[in-house]
């Protein structure tokens, strides 16, 4: 089976930004999306969220909705997902993932050529929090 979920520290930045919507009070009409998306590209530039500018979702009105005003977004980290496949006697394949971070991790984890090992990822994750930026996209089995 084929899973894709939302990475905590990944949306950092998102959640960031989701945390000015709230406190500044913004709609997710499309007065107050203009209006926020305004408000972000005038943050000085090492402002928390600010990198979210970045993405191209930001310049559309329903991508930008989705992106900063999405009413419930589930988000996950690593050892979370494993004690869930754990609990799911589920069996972990492999990230759908660019080979060069692949072969960043393998250079990192020699001792996990499979890339197999979710604490070591998590490991690898909080030292390039923007890896997982688009979702943790994986494949699991049952175990047999």
């Amino acid at each position: 089976m084929a899973v894709g979920l939302y990475s905590r520290l990944a949306r950092a930045e998102i959640n960031s930004i989701r945390a000015f919507i709230a406190a500044e009070g913004y709609g997710a009409n499309a007065a107050d999306i203009r209006r926020c998306r305004q408000d972000i590209l005038a943050f000085p530039p090492q402002t928390p969220g600010r990198a979210v500018i970045g993405s191209g979702d930001f310049y559309s009105m329903s991508g930008c909705r989705d992106l900063l005003f999405h009413v419930q977004e589930h988000q996950h980290t690593l050892p979370e997902i494993a004690a869930f496949l754990a609990e799911q006697d589920l069996q972990f394949l492999g990230f759908e993932i660019d080979q060069r971070v692949l072969d960043a991790y393998v250079e990192r984890n020699p001792e996990d050529p499979a890339r197999l090992d979710l604490d070591r990822w998590h490991r690898f994750e909080l030292g390039h929090p923007g890896l997982f930026a688009g979702m943790y996209q994986f494949a699991v089995q049952k175990r047999r």
